[in-house]
């Protein structure tokens, strides 16, 4: 598997020293300066770092105050909208289709409207429940993976997909709200009428269409959270 970026590597240690307790809850980690100085990394670097902290719920951090330990373990270690390529490959370690069910389908029109592909292309489909790995929770939601070939099959059975993967092809993600599929709520046991629809599509270098991810999560089991960094923060440079 590729190596981790840069920013990867500093949150995940700086995660692993939280929760071993290194930077107590009320705590205040090292200044983004420090960390520069530290580790050698650009100011951006380290600010992306931070903000996947922030993301998690572990820290919270104020202009002119720094960041300060909030939870000495992550809140929220599934995000259902991926910003980046590392945000893929997150989703692929943390989760997982519990059972999955697969079987092959050829596209009529609704199908076919609904993926945007063509009208008769063949696919072959994995679809089942989506979990955090390791917790007995319920699910996340419900994943229909919609793959050209064989060796694709594989890599969604196996979830296999590296970084190297998600940065060396193109991925289009929308983002949309539609009604709960009751046999989906039925299958995810929520009674909830709505949904937050994640569609991502893959193309290889030569542009065509190799996989389709369908992910389906009822609107009370999501929650996306975005931090936008005040505006002064653009004109500095980074640089330490």
């Amino acid at each position: 598997m590729a190596a981790p970026t840069a920013y990867a590597q500093l949150a995940q240690r700086l995660l692993q020293e939280i929760v071993d307790g290194r930077y107590g809850v009320g705590e205040r980690l090292p200044t983004e300066a420090e960390l520069c100085r530290e580790t050698g990394l650009s100011r951006g670097t380290v600010r992306q770092a931070l903000q996947q902290l922030e993301q998690l719920g572990m820290i919270d951090r104020r202009p002119r105050h720094g960041s300060s330990v909030v939870a000495s373990v992550p809140v929220a270690d599934y995000q259902p909208v991926a910003g980046s390529a590392d945000d893929i490959i997150a989703i692929v370690a943390r989760t997982k289709i519990l059972a999955p069910r697969v079987s092959e389908v050829i596209a009529d029109r609704t199908l076919a409207d609904h993926l945007g592909v063509r009208v008769g292309s063949r696919w072959h489909l994995v679809e089942g429940p989506r979990v955090l790995r390791g917790k007995r929770e319920p699910p996340l939601c419900w994943s229909q993976q919609y793959v050209t070939s064989a060796h694709g099959l594989d890599t969604v059975l196996r979830g296999n997909f590296t970084l190297e993967d998600a940065a060396s092809v193109e991925i289009e993600q929308i983002v949309r709200s539609e009604l709960l599929d009751p046999t989906i709520a039925e299958a995810l046991d929520s009674t909830c009428p709505t949904a937050l629809v994640v569609l991502r599509r893959q193309r290889d270098a030569n542009k065509r269409l190799v996989t389709v991810g369908v992910h389906t999560h009822p609107a009370d089991r999501y929650e996306l959270r975005t931090v936008i960094a005040p505006t002064r923060e653009a004109n500095r440079t980074d640089k330490c």
